[in-house]
């Protein structure tokens, strides 16, 4: 077997949300939902999810989110070599946040996507719903941290999301506009076909 000098690192699908308090530039929840389909660790889910405890703080022991997940060591290398360094995150102690064992699965009907976890105390839900475009994307040597990575994905910013904690709607609101290349862009995002290669 040839030697492989160009590892795949992930391959799956990886949607994006930042909600947003009405008439404010604070976020009140941002998630990051992996379904992974190739790793080094095996395939598995992890739902990352950041909440602003202030406006969480009738919500139980989850008030801050956590990361629920079906496959702990995936998600701990996800998260420690991506995901905290996504621009959704600046800021935000993502890497301080509970590893929390979770069934996790997802829909999708080419309108609405839908993850769901479900955990002892908590069902937690992320919905991206009414696609505003769809777009490939080729990024040679991204970066994350000190390392970069060649990142290849489809692209489908949308006009709605919402997160709920067992039943419940976080409040906040998905902002998107036209881009400077006059392309929609949203804090509500798919990401299919999402392939993380290196690092180079």
């Amino acid at each position: 077997m040839p030697e492989i000098k160009r590892p795949v690192f992930m391959a799956g699908e990886n949607p994006g949300l930042r909600l947003y308090g009405p008439d404010t530039e604070h976020p009140v929840a941002v998630a990051s939902y992996w379904h992974c389909t190739y790793s080094p660790l095996g395939v598995g889910h992890a739902l990352v999810l950041w909440l602003d405890s202030s406006q969480m703080s009738d919500r139980g022991t989850y008030r801050s989110g956590g990361i629920f997940t079906d496959n702990v060591p995936l998600a701990r290398m996800l998260v420690e070599t991506l995901t905290q360094h996504f621009p959704e995150f600046r800021g935000l102690p993502v890497t301080d946040l509970p590893y929390i064992e979770a069934a996790c699965g997802h829909t999708f009907d080419g309108a609405r996507y839908t993850a769901r976890c479900r955990a002892e105390a908590v069902e937690v839900e992320v919905v991206w719903e009414d696609l505003l475009d769809q777009k490939y994307l080729n990024w040679p040597q991204f970066p994350v941290g000190s390392a970069a990575y060649d990142l290849t994905t489809v692209i489908c910013p949308c006009r709605a999301g919402r997160v709920t904690l067992n039943g419940t709607a976080v409040p906040g609101e998905v902002r998107h506009a036209n881009a400077a290349d006059g392309f929609p862009s949203s804090t509500a995002f798919l990401a299919f076909a999402e392939s993380w290669v290196g690092p180079v």
